[in-house]
This record gives C-alpha cells, sequence and structure tokens, in this order.
C-alpha cells in the first residue's frame, strides 16, 4: 500500500477526530501517550494514533483509496 496515501488518510482521520494532525501524540485531548518509533526522534505526530485503522480502511477500500 502506498504509505503517502495511508498518511493523508490518517491525518484526515485525525482532523475527523477534531484533533490537530502535528501535534506530538503525547499531547492531544484525551491522548496522554507517548509513541516512539526508532526511525522518529521525539514523540510521533497525532495523526500516527490512526496510522493503523488507515492501513486498513486503505486494504478494505482499495476502489475508495485509488480515487485519493
Amino acid at each position: 500500500m502506498d504509505e503517502d496515501r495511508i498518511k493523508r488518510i490518517a491525518r484526515a482521520m485525525c482532523r475527523a477526530a477534531r484533533l490537530d494532525p502535528d501535534k506530538p501524540a503525547e499531547k492531544v485531548g484525551a491522548f496522554r501517550i507517548s509513541m516512539q518509533a526508532p526511525d522518529f526522534e521525539g514523540p510521533q505526530p497525532a495523526w500516527m494514533l490512526f496510522r493503523q485503522e488507515a492501513a486498513r480502511f486503505a486494504a478494505l477500500n482499495r476502489e475508495v483509496v485509488q480515487s485519493l
């Protein structure tokens, strides 16, 4: 799956949840967590909270995702 497409969907899901996709995940709304990845310095942005769900959506809805 195209990583840029998953990122766009995750960012849209984040905005739909009324969260700033670029804020650190540990500081957004009710989410008080620290997400770390080996290739990412510091806390990850809030849109990463939605990355797994965005990947699932993209896989299940290929025809919709193709137009994004």
